[in-house]
């Protein structure tokens, strides 16, 4: 077989034709395609990493603003709790300070009602005595009881002090007064000219319309009036005095 030169050279050339083909319509546009897939992947990657950076970034923030909202969270929560307790504290000062003015109330009206039994019971024994005082005198009174209330009426009359007269004199309207004596006995005449006599030393100068009456009520002793002075020494007016008291108290 013969080697033809002519078609070695045109297949030569034919192959050179192709590969410039090739690489003038294929070899190259898939280069610049490569080229251009790389420059996409290179940009894609950078950013990625640009994305990356970012999410580091906002992780970082994200987990800053956690921390931060935790101490906020904390710092509220205290201070709700700080208020809460404050709040309780106060509620129960309150309650305890209405307790204590409940307490002092009702302190206040315990003992109000303890003085108004004890003086109830203290009047109503008061009054016992004095009905029993009463109903004793009423069975001890006698002439001797009776001559022992007139001597002490006459000793306590002696007695008075000279201001006392004189304020009497002082309030006489003119020289004559009205003089009445009231025993729960009779007097005989010594005794009231003792009574008289006595009256007259202390009072003198006085000029006296004189009266002796009885009086069974007085039980023993005497009431002398003298104007409008009245002197009393006989048991009606001092178990009278004894009642009211009782009744005062």
């Amino acid at each position: 077989m013969e080697l033809d030169w002519t078609t070695f050279l045109l297949e030569v050339i034919n192959f050179l034709i192709l590969v410039w083909l090739l690489k003038r319509f294929l070899y190259q546009p898939v280069l610049n395609e490569i080229e251009k897939r790389r420059q996409k992947i290179k940009a894609d990657l950078l950013q990625a990493a640009a994305e990356q950076d970012e999410a580091r970034a906002l992780k970082s923030q994200y987990e800053a603003r956690l921390v931060d909202w935790e101490r906020e969270k904390r710092t509220a929560f205290d201070a709700l709790r700080q208020k809460l307790d404050q709040e309780r504290e106060k509620r129960l000062q309150q309650l305890d300070n209405e307790m204590e003015q409940q307490r002092l109330k009702h302190q206040a009206r315990d003992q109000q009602q303890q003085a108004q039994w004890r003086t109830q019971a203290e009047s109503e024994a008061l009054q016992l005595g004095s009905a029993f005082a009463a109903r004793l005198v009423q069975g001890l009174a006698g002439p001797e009881l009776d001559r022992r209330l007139q001597q002490l009426f006459l000793e306590q009359f002696g007695a008075l002090p000279e201001s006392t007269l004189n304020e009497f004199r002082k309030g006489r309207q003119d020289d004559t007064v009205s003089v009445e004596v009231l025993s729960a006995t009779p007097l005989d005449a010594a005794q009231q000219q003792v009574i008289r006599q006595a009256l007259e030393q202390k009072l003198a100068p006085i000029e006296a319309r004189w009266q002796f009456r009885q009086d069974e009520k007085l039980i023993a002793g005497l009431r002398v009036s003298i104007g409008s002075w009245v002197l009393q020494a006989n048991l009606q007016d001092e178990l009278r005095f004894f009642s009211e008291a009782a009744h005062g108290r």
